[in-house]
């Protein structure tokens, strides 16, 4: 390994050392998950809070929390960590969209639509 990848390295390694410490102080900070008991609140916290604060449900969309996920798995692997298993991040995806900005306006009957009215 050249002297410049072992600089790039350790400037990575700094930075993330960084960002955790940031996270951990901001997450000290942080309000309580919503439905704490769930096995998918359960498994979002001790799986996430091992790298960072876990974020607030409502924080993203359905769909973002999608791609999150999908990209801290990635993650996750890069950085030798056991990514989510299936059934993880089955709960966890189920729990953190059933608490995403999204979720109450996705389960409730649309505001503009007229209503039947019958001859």
């Amino acid at each position: 390994m050249c002297r410049c990848e072992k600089i790039a390295r350790l400037r990575r390694r700094a930075v993330l050392v960084v960002v955790t410490l940031a996270l951990a102080v901001l997450g000290a900070c942080s309000t309580p998950l919503p439905d704490p008991q769930s096995a998918g609140a359960q498994i979002y916290q001790v799986r996430c809070s091992g790298c960072h604060a876990p974020y607030a449900p409502a924080s993203l969309t359905a769909a973002m929390w999608e791609m999150q996920v999908e990209r801290m798995q990635t993650v996750m692997v890069r950085a030798a960590v056991n990514p989510l298993t299936e059934q993880e991040r089955f709960l966890v995806l189920t729990y953190l969209k059933a608490h995403a900005t999204d979720a109450a306006s996705a389960s409730a009957p649309a505001a503009s639509a007229a209503p039947v009215v019958s001859p």
